[in-house]
């Protein structure tokens, strides 16, 4: 199983066509809110038509999803594939004149035979039907509104259209996001702080995407971008989303362009939400790699010294300049690696991923 997002959940204690290979053990998850997540609702009933409120009805549905998905963790711990007979129940609790609502999902976690799983239509993620309501016609058109302003330039991001991409997965309008980005990037120089805002959103957004398409906006927008700082920002995403991926970290590392080989170094210190063996082999071959690829770009020499017979170790930078062995560059503030000061060093990445080595090792068989 790839990652959480892709098992299966269903409420039956088993399904036609699917095989249950072993039976793990019983998994939960817990949410509790507030009661004023409903405040908007209890304030202002201007959405309530017919005794039903569609806010109330939003907020209800998020709790309920957000409530599958970490028992959907809670079972890829465990290394199972599927949740059977999944059950939620919604319970206010209360106490010194405050209450709350605590939702439960329980389920028993199973390893369900990997063909069954791949050829069970439950797992197919193809959505055709025989009627469509007027809602999904009308997501449908706003959607392809939002893209034309998007591909145009004249999109403009306030907060219903960021709760729309988001709540939709609406991945085409990321090239222009990041666009909007970038300049948000650039006010910080003359507002320090302009771009906060914008970065939040942008996680949100990111984070409602499908895991697979996360990697690619990501990496590849990465690979492709020339504004240095706006990918040092997507690096900033993929840490904050545990976005570590070995095969496109490897593609960065191999690259001709050596900053973009620096790039794949920093991400190769950043986590994944979970380990295997598999990882200890992946960490390995990216440690070798890097001290292998990461070597002095610089020139050693020796230089008389002035007014001296003796000589002492010097250095020759890509850029010209001739400096002492363990100093940086005079003009370009770089090492004989081709590091900045405020870079993250070979030596560093290497320490730490052998580290990261030695303590998954002590979990995992």
């Amino acid at each position: 199983m790839a990652n959480p997002k892709d098992i299966l959940v269903i409420t039956t204690s088993s399904a036609d066509g699917i095989k249950i290979k072993k039976y793990l053990k019983p998994v939960t998850a817990h949410i509790v809110a507030g009661t004023n997540l409903f405040s908007d609702f209890l304030g202002g009933l201007t959405d309530v038509f017919g005794g039903r409120s569609q806010s109330y009805q939003k907020q209800l549905t998020s709790l309920y999803n957000e409530a599958t998905e970490r028992i959907k963790i809670a079972a890829y711990e465990i290394g199972a594939n599927c949740i059977v007979g999944l059950s939620i129940d919604m319970d206010e609790i209360s106490g010194k004149g405050k209450s709350m609502f605590m939702l439960t999902a329980i389920g028993t976690a199973v390893i369900l035979e990997k063909e069954a799983i791949e050829k069970n239509p439950l797992t197919n993620n193809a959505e055709k039907f025989e009627n469509v309501g007027v809602d999904r016609i009308n997501i449908l058109r706003n959607k392809k509104n939002i893209i034309t302003k998007a591909n145009t330039e004249d999109l403009v991001l306030n907060d219903e259209v960021w709760s729309f991409i988001t709540a939709n997965q609406v991945d085409e309008v990321f090239p222009y996001l990041l666009k909007k980005y970038s300049k948000e990037i650039a006010s910080d120089e003359f507002s320090p702080g302009t771009s906060a805002n914008f970065h939040k959103q942008l996680i949100s957004y990111i984070d409602a995407l499908p895991d697979n398409t996360k990697l690619e906006l990501l990496y590849n927008g990465i690979q492709s971008e020339q504004n240095e700082q706006l990918s040092l920002k997507l690096v900033q995403i993929i840490a904050e989303l545990n976005l570590f991926d070995f095969n496109r970290i490897m593609q960065l590392l191999k690259s001709e362009n050596f900053q973009m080989q620096k790039i794949g170094l920093r991400i190769s210190k950043l986590d994944k939400p979970f380990y295997n063996k598999q990882d200890i082999k992946d960490l390995l071959t990216i440690k070798n790699y890097a001290k292998e690829t990461f070597v002095e770009r610089g020139k050693r020499s020796m230089k008389k010294q002035l007014l001296s017979s003796k000589e002492k170790e010097v250095w020759a930078c890509e850029c010209g300049k001739t400096n002492d062995i363990d100093n940086y560059c005079s003009g370009c503030n770089k090492d004989i690696c081709g590091f900045k000061s405020n870079e993250i060093k070979p030596s560093s990445v290497d320490n730490y991923i052998q580290e990261k080595i030695d303590l998954i090792s002590e979990f995992v068989e």
